[in-house]
């Protein structure tokens, strides 16, 4: 079958919906004879005899309603391409694919949507909690056109936004005897119960570290992966931790205690994106509300924040 013209299924979907020639070439802004040259050139086309006449008017055949279905579907399916485009460029449409580690993603990513979100209901993100050698394969594969991973040098397909560094808060359940000092330190766990961290994190390795250091240091009762499991064991009652501030926001809107944490650490993490990509109109903006939530957050929290720019 040879090609079929758009202007001519354009003339038979109007000619159907006005029922005469004189009609749709009003719509269409053409003579007569133009949409009859149309329709005769589909007839031609797809050899189907679409129309016949009756007492003066045209009548289609039950060739022509069956052919309306398809075109109507192919119009329905420009036109949904049409609205999607306009909505892109207007900024009014977007749908994008955030990769994050899971310490990230179950805080201060979410809490960041739930802070955008309102101001762009159009805004359409699918986030996807993953380990951190995940996070840069799928940025480095452009499934994912934002990455959010433990610190890295990684520099293969990916590029670098920025590094971030929030300083550690400690954790505590409502009315533990620590929340009397204004400042944590690893010394003062001595002799209190301590939720830790795998040593595949690098809160882990770091709360290791100091252990390590210690003369006697305090007993891991539970190790967890993720700093808001741990902060759901503190409020049960099972012992102290540390986490990055903007957990330690959902610890106490949840009725835990935090304190600034003293260390020489910081909980650390990189942003990504796919190498020579830029990040358009709705991930900026997410990354400006990100900036403007982690700096809420630390002040809140009465830490310092390090946000290089």
């Amino acid at each position: 079958m040879a090609y079929l013209s758009q202007r001519a299924l354009e003339a038979f979907q109007i000619v159907l919906e006005c029922g005469s020639v004189s009609g749709a070439a009003e719509i269409m802004n053409v003579s007569q004879p133009a949409v009859s040259r149309l329709i005769r050139d589909l007839e031609e086309r797809t050899g189907l005899r679409l129309f016949t006449r009756f007492g003066g008017k045209i009548v289609p055949t039950p060739e022509a309603h069956e052919l309306a279905i398809e075109v109507n579907r192919s119009f329905v399916g420009l036109t949904a391409i049409e609205k999607s485009a306009r909505d892109i460029r207007l900024g009014r449409r977007s749908t994008v694919s955030i990769a994050a580690m899971p310490a990230l993603a179950h805080s201060i990513l979410a809490d960041t949507l739930a802070d955008l979100l309102p101001h762009q209901p159009d805004f359409r993100v699918t986030l996807n909690s993953m380990q951190t050698h995940n996070v840069i394969r799928q940025v480095a594969s452009r499934q994912c056109q934002l990455g959010f991973t433990a610190p890295t040098r990684h520099a293969h397909d990916i590029d670098l936004i920025r590094n971030v560094h929030l300083p550690y808060v400690c954790l505590m359940p409502a009315g533990y005897p620590l929340a009397a000092c204004d400042v944590i330190r690893f010394e003062d766990f001595v002799g209190h119960a301590v939720i830790g961290y795998h040593d595949t994190t690098a809160t882990g390795v770091m709360m290791e570290r100091a252990f390590s250091q210690m003369n006697t240091p305090p007993e891991v009762v539970v190790r967890s992966h993720l700093a808001t499991l741990a902060s759901q064991l503190v409020q049960r009652g099972l012992g102290v931790s540390v986490a990055d501030p903007c957990t330690g926001r959902l610890h106490a809107a949840a009725g835990g205690v935090t304190r600034p944490f003293e260390a020489r650490a910081s909980f650390g993490f990189s942003i990504i994106r796919p190498r020579g990509t830029l990040l358009g109109r709705d991930l900026d903006a997410f990354d400006r509300q990100l900036a403007t939530y982690m700096s809420a957050t630390c002040t809140e929290m009465d830490t310092p924040l390090a946000l290089p720019p």
